[in-house]
């Protein structure tokens, strides 16, 4: 009991300690904004109006779309070219992005003043090879000098995806672990879990990432844009983002006065899976409301070859709410995700040599079974934008609740429950101070609170709490064809016990150096950047049975923070027809921190410890091409190479690292018909080469191929329905992905899975 108080004493003194920090910070960058406010002594606001042409013909060009980054609001040119932003704009730098279909993206910056009028010019195109897509910064994605991968969801899903997770896996260098197809979670050139950090939107989203079987807390939902950082990202989004960070961005606001919506259904055959998703888009003139929900039911899948496998059905209910406010020179958005899910756990069995027919079924149904996981999550978060003449403060605070359920043998009573709750603050100020520099200083903290419920049978972790602060600051330096980026971060981690005096602190500091040189056929990018992270509760001190992995887990208190540092050099060719990228990379982890097979077994499960080494290396390459042959406006062709290698200071292989690929996809774009158009045939075919690089004690995974078909049909009239029709795994391969938590069962993946979808929009004009 002594010891109790000690600890329970050490921790408010801790936290006292950081009160007065952050109280002390948040006075003096009140006072600071007070001034900066004063001294920026804005001017009134104006009404924005201008006209897009053809830069050819000089003719207004119908229904072009004028984008504003910073203000994440849009307008539509009329009939003429002519268009008029009609709320009030401060007079500061705006970020523009200008479109129209046929027409080369223009991005542009101007200064917004009283006698503002502008003209834009589009250059007509036979084809959008490069797409020009902005990143979450507000950057165009090839003048980013960290390697982001930016893709619109729906490019991603032209042949749609089970679940999020499968989605992101196409991006070259992103992978996926799953469990069936209800659990899946991402991997970035060989890590996950903890060293991959996923935002939404401005937020981060905590949900016991250390563990496989703990998959993405949220679907594809109202989802627009998804953007990931390969390799060490510690210095913007903080400390863990050793491996990369994804981060999902919403679908943006409607057009001002407009409402728009639609609902979609979607079935697959393999597993009887229904999805089904709805959603409304309003915007008036400074308030802005998106409402989406959606209702998944997947029942068991069938395998090529042995049946349907006994317990791989999941069901998940999501909702999201997001409201946006606009006046003069700020804005606020607040958004909320609701995630619930309950997900089957296939490939159960306690006995020393399972009998491989106990994890087959030839009744396929949905009804829920157990061993299960029940998952609840809340995302809430308020994120504030002020802007000045050339200056920016953006502040997000949020919070997040992770209820996770364990259900071994019996239905009602789970024997694992954990409610993880985050609160977050996260404070940017962007700064112009000179023509060509842009600074950016700012600090991130979280409180994290893990509790282990009373009715909880096991325990696999203690109660615990954790507290993170980090501070930043950063130069981005832009001319002619040149952009250069350096910085600096320092992180602290301070993790106490709430039952004993243990509590540790880690500390840890991090830099990012980088420039790139974009002209119109090349972009050549060299990034240089460390990454930190402190080892979370579970990698200290689990010691009993995880039941989502089938495995008897034992932390190590003796564990210290892994330091990486990653050299990533890329260098694209953008030609009229042909794209081409060379991306070769290298990371060294200091104390790389990884699951190692212990070989015994303790009541019935395989033991892994959380262990160390002093050093370890991953390394390889991601490639790609993109060919639009001249001739042929109506064809697309894209390949792409992912490959990665780890292994320790003795050249030995490091476990779980993916497979080496080779991703293929054929883009007919056949656009016949009036009323009722075949809009395009997409053919994507992936090649996965055996990985026989392994761990000690870890299986080799043979090779495999998989072929999926699509194809997207458009009926125009008055509304719009679209249809989409196809079939993944058409061979019907049996396969078995090495990252996959069934592969020891020699458990394969889904055969042959037929889907069809339907989804109606509709747009109107409001006053």
């Amino acid at each position: 009991m002594s010891r109790f108080f000690t600890s329970y004493a050490t921790m408010l003194q801790f936290k006292t300690y950081i009160c007065n920090i952050v109280a002390n910070m948040s006075l003096r960058f009140s006072y600071l904004l007070a001034f900066i406010f004063i001294a920026s002594a804005p001017a009134n606001g104006q009404s924005i109006q201008g006209m897009v042409i053809d830069e050819e013909t000089k003719k207004g060009i119908p229904f072009a779309k004028i984008y504003f980054v910073d203000l994440d609001e849009g307008v539509l040119a009329d009939s003429t070219g002519l268009w008029t932003f009609e709320k009030s704009v401060r007079q500061k730098e705006q970020h523009v992005v200008v479109s129209a279909p046929g027409y080369k993206t223009l991005h542009a910056d101007f200064l917004a003043d009283s006698q503002i009028e502008l003209k834009f010019s589009l250059s007509p195109l036979h084809h959008e090879l490069d797409e020009v897509i902005i990143n979450n910064g507000g950057y165009l994605h090839r003048e980013s000098i960290t390697n982001i991968e930016s893709h619109k969801l729906q490019n991603l899903n032209k042949i749609p995806s089970t679940n999020l997770g499968e989605s992101i896996a196409k991006i070259p260098g992103v992978y996926q672990t799953n469990i069936g197809q209800g659990i899946s979670k991402p991997v970035i050139r060989g890590l996950s879990g903890s060293s991959v950090v996923t935002y939404v939107n401005t937020l981060r989203i905590e949900n016991q990432q250390w563990g496989n079987d703990h998959g993405l807390p949220i679907t594809s939902l109202g989802i627009g844009q998804v953007e990931v950082i390969k390799g060490p990202a510690s210095l913007l989004f903080g400390a863990d983002a050793l491996g990369g960070v994804v981060y999902f961005i919403d679908e943006p606001y409607a057009p001002k006065n407009s409402l728009t919506g639609f609902a979609e259904t979607r079935f697959e055959h393999n597993s009887l899976g229904t999805s089904n998703s709805g959603g409304i888009r309003f915007s008036k003139e400074k308030f802005r409301m998106n409402i989406y929900g959606g209702y998944d039911n997947f029942a068991d899948y069938a395998t090529p070859d042995q049946g349907q496998v006994f317990n791989s059905r999941f069901n998940q209910t999501s909702a999201k709410l997001s409201m946006g406010y606009r006046d003069k020179n700020w804005l606020l958005n607040v958004r909320y995700n609701f995630f619930y899910g309950h997900v089957g756990l296939p490939g159960h069995s306690h006995d020393s040599i399972p009998d491989p027919s106990s994890f087959y079924t030839q009744e396929q149904n949905r009804r829920r079974a157990i061993p299960a996981q029940k998952t609840m999550n809340h995302l809430l978060s308020a994120e504030h934008k002020i802007f000045f003449k050339k200056q920016e403060v953006h502040t997000t605070i949020g919070h997040t609740r992770n209820g996770l359920k364990e259900h071994e043998e019996k239905v009602f009573f789970p024997d694992i429950i954990m409610d993880l709750n985050n609160t977050l603050l996260n404070v940017k100020w962007k700064i112009k101070a000179q023509e060509h520099w842009h600074y950016f200083i700012g600090t991130q903290g979280m409180y994290q609170m893990n509790r282990n419920g009373i009715d909880a049978a096991e325990i696999l972790v203690p109660d615990s709490e954790t507290i993170d602060a980090g501070i930043y600051g950063l130069a981005r330096y832009a001319k002619n064809k040149w952009r250069v980026l350096i910085g600096g971060r320092f992180d602290t981690r301070m993790i106490s016990i709430s039952e004993s005096d243990f509590s540790r602190r880690f500390d840890g500091y991090n830099f990012s150096a980088g420039t790139v040189r974009t002209s119109e056929k090349s972009t050549t990018r060299l990034n240089i950047s460390s990454g930190y992270r402190a080892p979370n509760v579970t990698e200290l001190l689990a010691d009993g049975v995880h039941h989502g992995s089938f495995r008897y887990e034992r932390g190590n208190t003796a564990l210290a923070s892994e330091v990486a540092v990653q050299i990533d050099l890329s260098q694209a060719f953008h030609l009229d027809d042909f794209e081409l990228l060379i991306n070769p990379f290298y990371n060294r982890i200091q104390n790389y921190i990884y699951l190692q097979e212990a070989g015994e077994i303790v009541d019935g499960y395989p033991v892994y410890n959380w262990t160390q080494t002093q050093f370890a290396q991953l390394y390889g390459l991601d490639f790609g091409i993109h060919y639009h042959p001249h001739g042929a406006h109506w064809l697309h062709l894209q390949t792409s190479i992912s490959t990665v290698f780890a292994e320790d200071a003795d050249q030995r292989a490091l476990p779980r690292i993916p497979q080496s690929r080779i991703q293929n996809r054929v883009i007919v774009n056949i656009k016949k018909g009036k009323k009722f158009k075949v809009n395009d045939l997409t053919i994507d075919y992936t090649y996965l080469f055996k990985q026989d690089r392994i761990g000690i004690l870890e299986m080799a995974s043979p090779a495999y191929h998989m072929l999926n078909v699509g194809f997207n049909f458009k009926l125009d009239h008055k509304q719009a329905f679209l249809f989409a029709i196809g079939a993944r795994n058409v061979l019907n391969t049996r396969f078995i992905d090495h990252l996959s938590g069934l592969r020891y069962l020699d458990i394969s993946g889904p055969g042959i899975n037929g889907y069809i979808s339907i989804r109606y929009e509709f747009k109107r004009q409001t006053k």
